[in-house]
């Protein structure tokens, strides 16, 4: 499809990154994550979901090195390997294409982000910023996820961090369970933002009232508002 380029600003920086509508471009998750996420100089970061690369970029623009940035959808790449010379970074950066840990099987990290898909597939398909070529996180939100987790801790080296986010647009106690199931205590919430429904949701409010009914998304009613919650955490290992 064709690209365009848009300027983001996230974690601090003001990006030019090519975009396209065939794939999953920088969203409020990125740039939370992006907030949220510390990193020391010399870092090895696995930016995992990368999308055309913001948070690969920024962690390398923050002293990260090397940077590996992984996505399934093979246009995504390619548009992450054009940000990635842009933003001057292509001496730190790898982006590769593959599922979750696929590409990178042997290496270990100091910290993984992960930005990949964790919303349930009929809301996904609802959305305006969800395209269609994108895997979704299957009936609940929580496929894509719960696997990212379990295998997670494989590619951490000792005392590493996996950041990640929830959405009420998914079955996200589900998830969170998961998360404590591997990483025992050493689980963190670290903030938590609200947002209204976008005009596509509010056009389909019977349907996700239904799967509210169903336990696959959770959100608030008041009034005439409908609002999702997005959750931020980090993992670490012992």
């Amino acid at each position: 499809m064709p690209s365009r380029t848009e300027r983001y600003s996230i974690g601090g920086y003001d990006l030019d990154l090519s975009v396209s509508s065939g794939v999953f471009n920088p969203t409020t998750t990125t740039q939370r994550l992006a907030d949220e996420v510390k990193i020391p100089a010399g870092a090895t970061v696995l930016d995992l979901g990368c999308g055309v690369g913001p948070l690969a970029i920024v962690s390398a623009l923050r002293g990260a090195n090397p940077v590996f940035a992984v996505d399934i959808v093979p246009e995504a790449i390619e548009l992450a390997k054009e940000n990635i010379k842009r933003a001057g970074v292509a001496d730190k950066v790898t982006a590769l294409c593959g599922d979750l840990f696929e590409p990178v099987k042997d290496k270990k990290f100091d910290l993984i982000v992960n930005d990949v898909s964790g919303i349930a597939d009929r809301v996904a398909r609802l959305s305006p910023w969800y395209p269609d070529a994108v895997p979704t996180g299957g009936n609940d939100g929580t496929d894509v996820v719960l696997r990212m987790l379990e295998t997670s801790p494989k590619h951490l080296k000792p005392n590493g961090a996996l950041y990640f986010a929830t959405s009420t647009l998914s079955d996200a106690a589900k998830i969170v369970r998961h998360a404590q199931k591997v990483f025992k205590d050493r689980v963190e919430q670290l903030s938590s933002y609200r947002f209204p429904f976008c005009p596509e949701f509010m056009q389909a409010i019977n349907e996700l009232r239904t799967l509210r009914d169903e336990g696959k998304v959770t959100f608030e009613e008041r009034r005439s508002r409908y609002i999702w919650t997005l959750d931020l955490y980090r993992a670490t290992t012992a």
